[in-house]
């Protein structure tokens, strides 16, 4: 398999290899424990605990001749473990979109894309209704909770007539390093619009090298 499993952090070094073998077919008790020069006690050790996590599932396989071999085969739980080109899938999407319809086709798509994450993640906004700086800065607090949500581990910090949101995650990170002019420019400025607000700067950005997103909402 091209994309290696690399989860030694996670699941040690030997459960990471054994993850990468079943990755690329199913195998026996007798093939896992050749390949990984454990005896077979070892490798039921390290299977049961993997089966137990549902990254592998084992059954058993008649042979030509004798009894029935246990065998192992990887989960989907398990593939999900395996890194994906999700990125680089969607930078390709992204290219021939702008190429066939145009950029502002483009960010008309992206501006509907930015309305649907964040009222799935649970915010709703109150259209033509005047705010006081209390009841804005508890709907930024709604908005930020609705970003943590999605998975940006946002915080917000208030300084007199300003509040900060600052994102710790891009969601979108791998897609925004190469495109982000679109992620970063039309998706994620659409993302701040969705929270009501219009008077707004993105101070600090991820594709600009910085390690979080920083903008400032005027109250």
């Amino acid at each position: 398999m091209e994309n290696h499993l690399a989860v030694e952090g996670l699941l040690g070094e030997m459960k990471n290899k054994i993850l990468n073998y079943l990755g690329e077919s199913e195998h026996s008790m007798a093939e896992l424990s050749e390949y990984l020069s454990i005896n077979k006690t070892a490798v039921k050790e390290h299977m049961d605990s993997l089966e137990r996590m549902g990254y592998v599932k084992g059954f058993f396989k008649r042979e030509k001749s004798g009894r029935p071999s246990k065998h192992y085969e990887i989960t989907e739980r398990g593939l999900d473990l395996f890194p994906k080109k999700y990125a680089e899938l969607s930078s390709i999407l992204l290219d021939e979109i702008q190429k066939s319809l145009g950029q502002e086709q483009l960010n008309m798509m992206l501006s509907k894309v930015a309305d649907r994450m964040v009222h799935h993640a649970g915010y709703s906004e109150s259209v033509g209704k005047e705010f006081s700086r209390e009841e804005k800065v508890d709907k930024l607090r709604n908005f930020v909770n609705a970003l943590n949500s999605m998975g940006y581990y946002a915080r917000m910090e208030i300084d007199k007539d300003t509040v900060k949101i600052i994102r710790h995650n891009c969601i979108f990170y791998e897609l925004a390093r190469t495109n982000s002019n679109v992620i970063c420019g039309v998706l994620g400025e659409n993302v701040i619009k969705e929270s009501g607000e219009k008077d707004f700067k993105i101070t600090e950005r991820f594709s600009n090298g910085g390690n979080k997103c920083v903008v400032e909402v005027g109250i």
